[in-house]
């Protein structure tokens, strides 16, 4: 998929994608001080100043793009840099891809409200949660083997958040959205792992 339409996607499954049409453009995550070792002095755009409320969650469309320093995200996924026209995009499969997907505030973010989602809509067992959340993701349900993999490591993900409750608390609480306060971080944060690995599986990022 184009990296906008990866990105766009995690917001859309998570519910954080905003519909507003038109306007000026949004600045999203990206990381401190990415523009400031290549801007000239006086630059108005010398300072990357990160965007508040919906305007984080606005589509990919509207991302401020600086071409001497475009958003890591979408350069990571091979979007054109904008220094000249395009009319074919490449394409990469590469490493820092995947570990983008699992790490980037924008993606834990979407897989924490997807979590959210699936306690809210996806049922009141763990098989009918995953398996919402699945579906959602890849538009079919998973088969068996594909469901107790999920189910499994879902088990080692709370086992191991039981055993660090503050870990759990901290991702529960990443990104600007508050986090779910009726739910148990402990569950919270091992059904976040969970869909943060159905955001990257290869279904959800490629279209064959």
């Amino acid at each position: 998929l184009d990296a906008e339409v990866v990105r766009d996607q995690a917001l859309f499954v998570s519910g954080l994608l905003t519909s507003k049409l038109g306007g000026k453009g949004v600045f999203p995550y990206q990381p401190p001080n990415i523009w400031e070792p290549v801007a000239f002095g006086g630059s108005n755009t010398r300072h990357y100043k990160q965007g508040t409320g919906r305007d984080l969650y606005r589509r990919s469309l509207y991302t401020f793009f600086k071409r001497t320093a475009p958003p890591p995200f979408m350069a990571t996924f091979d979007a054109p840099n904008r220094e000249q026209s395009c009319s074919l995009r490449g394409r990469s499969n590469t490493p820092l891809q995947a570990l983008q997907l699992m790490n980037d505030i924008q993606h834990v973010e979407a897989a924490r409200h997807l979590a959210a989602r699936a306690f809210l809509e996806g049922g009141d067992s763990d098989e009918a949660r995953l398996s919402w959340m699945w579906r959602v993701m890849t538009a079919r349900h998973p088969d068996s083997e594909e469901l107790q993999t999920i189910l499994g490591t879902l088990q080692q993900h709370r086992h191991r958040y039981l055993g660090n409750p503050e870990a759990a608390k901290a991702l529960v609480s990443y990104g600007e959205t508050p986090s779910v306060r009726d739910k148990d971080a402990v569950e919270m944060a091992a059904h976040t792992l969970i869909a943060n690995l159905l955001l990257n599986l290869d279904e959800s990022v490629n279209k064959n």
